[in-house]
C-alpha cells in the first residue's frame, strides 16, 4: 500500500512544478446602478519534463451585487508536447489571434466573457480542441479543431450593459446543428526579415461563427443563435524604425443563417514609440475599424465604422508604473467610448490599479488591488 502511494509523488517529482496564483479584490461604482465588490481570483499549475508540459488554470469569481458573477471553473486545461519540428497540444485553452490593440476582429477562437466585463477584450472563455504545428524554418503551419462551441456569456437583466432593452433573455443557446460539431482551421505563420521585421498569419476557418444572431423566441424573449461559416483571415504587422504597422483583414461566408449576410471586416493600424521622453516611454496608437456587410441589415456591430486613438506612459520608475487612456469614436453615430487606467506596483508582489470608462454618458470607476503569489 505504501509503494501505492508513492508512485503520483514520484511522477510528479519527475517534472518542474510551478504555481501562479492572482487574488484580486476590485471595487466597482456605476452610474445609475449599484455599487459592487468582486472577488476575481486565477491560479495556474503547470508541470514541465523536458518538451513535454500540462497546464491547469483555475478562475473563481465571486461578487457581492450580483449572483451572476459567482462562479468557480476551469479555464484551461491541456497537455502540449513540442519538438524540435513540431508542437501537439489538445485540451482547453485560451488563444490570442490578433494585432491591434483597441479590438481584433480575428480573435474568434474563444467566446468572450461579456459577462464579466464587456469592454476587456483579453476576458476569454477556453475552448475545447487540439492543434498539431509542424515547424519549417522561421515559419509554421497548424492544423487545428474545436470540439465544443461555448456559450457566450451576457450581462443579465439586472446587470449594467445588459443588451437588450425592451426584451427578456433567453440563456438557452440555440444551434444550427451540435455543439459537438467541429470546427476546423488551418493557419499558416510567416516572418520575413530583411529591410524591415515583418509577420503575418493566414487562417481558413471552417465552423461556428464568434458572432451570434439574436432570435425572438416569442414577442417578450430573444436568445442566442450560433450559426455556421466559412472564414478567411489576415493578420500581419510591420516594423520599421519606431513605426509598427498592422491589419487585420476577414471575410465571412454564412453557410446556414438565412437571417445573416456575407459581411467582410478591415481594421488597420500604427503604433509610434517616443522614449526618453522627460524620463518617460511614450507609445501612440492609432487605429480604423471596418464592418461591410453585402446587404443592408442592421447588424448591432460596434467596430463598423470606427476610429481608436490612445496614449500609452511607461514612467520608467521601480514600480513599473503605467498610464493608458484611449477613445473610440463612431464616425457614423458621433458616439464615443472613454477609457483611462493607471496602473503601478506597490510591492513585488502586489499592484494596484484605477480605471475609468465612459461609454453614452454613463461612468464606471473601479479599483483594484492584486496580490500575486
Amino acid at each position: 500500500m505504501k509503494k501505492i502511494t508513492l508512485i503520483p509523488f514520484l511522477a510528479i517529482s519527475l517534472f518542474a512544478f510551478e504555481q501562479k496564483t492572482t487574488l484580486s479584490l476590485e471595487y466597482i461604482s456605476y452610474q445609475n446602478y449599484s455599487d459592487e465588490t468582486l472577488l476575481d481570483g486565477m491560479t495556474q499549475i503547470s508541470f514541465e519534463k523536458e518538451n513535454f508540459t500540462t497546464n491547469l488554470s483555475l478562475k473563481y469569481l465571486y461578487s457581492t451585487q450580483y449572483k451572476a458573477k459567482r462562479s468557480l471553473y476551469i479555464d484551461e486545461l491541456y497537455i502540449s508536447d513540442e519538438e524540435e519540428n513540431y508542437l501537439v497540444e489538445i485540451g482547453k485553452t485560451i488563444k490570442f489571434w490578433g494585432e491591434l490593440e483597441g479590438y481584433n476582429i480575428a480573435d474568434i477562437y474563444n467566446q468572450k466573457d461579456y459577462l464579466i466585463d464587456p469592454f476587456d477584450k483579453d476576458k476569454k472563455l477556453g475552448s475545447l480542441g487540439g492543434e498539431f504545428r509542424y515547424y519549417f524554418d522561421e515559419n509554421y503551419l497548424t492544423f487545428g479543431i474545436k470540439l465544443y462551441e461555448e456559450d457566450k456569456e451576457l450581462p443579465t437583466q439586472d446587470m449594467p450593459y445588459y443588451p437588450f432593452k425592451n426584451f427578456k433573455y433567453n440563456e438557452t443557446l440555440e444551434l444550427t446543428k451540435k455543439r459537438t460539431d467541429p470546427t476546423l482551421y488551418l493557419l499558416y505563420n510567416f516572418s520575413t526579415q530583411e529591410s524591415f521585421d515583418s509577420e503575418s498569419k493566414i487562417i481558413l476557418y471552417s465552423g461556428y461563427d464568434s458572432k451570434r444572431d439574436i432570435i425572438p423566441m416569442n414577442t417578450t424573449t430573444v436568445t442566442q443563435y450560433a450559426y455556421r461559416v466559412n472564414k478567411l483571415l489576415f493578420l500581419s504587422h510591420l516594423i520599421y524604425e519606431d513605426y509598427i504597422f498592422k491589419t487585420e483583414l476577414s471575410y465571412t461566408d454564412i453557410v446556414d443563417n438565412k437571417n445573416m449576410h456575407n459581411y467582410a471586416q478591415t481594421t488597420f493600424g500604427v503604433e509610434r514609440g517616443f522614449y526618453d521622453v522627460v524620463g518617460t516611454d511614450v507609445t501612440l496608437y492609432e487605429e480604423y475599424y471596418n464592418y461591410t456587410h453585402t446587404k443592408d441589415v442592421d447588424v448591432a456591430e460596434i467596430y463598423d465604422n470606427d476610429i481608436f486613438s490612445a496614449i500609452k506612459i511607461n514612467f520608467n520608475n521601480p514600480q513599473n508604473s503605467e498610464l493608458k487612456m484611449g477613445v473610440l469614436y463612431d464616425i457614423g453615430t458621433d458616439e464615443k467610448i472613454y477609457k483611462a487606467e493607471l496602473s503601478s506596483r506597490l510591492f513585488d508582489t502586489i499592484v494596484c490599479k484605477a480605471e475609468y470608462l465612459r461609454v453614452t454618458h454613463t461612468d464606471r470607476v473601479k479599483a483594484t488591488l492584486s496580490y500575486l503569489f
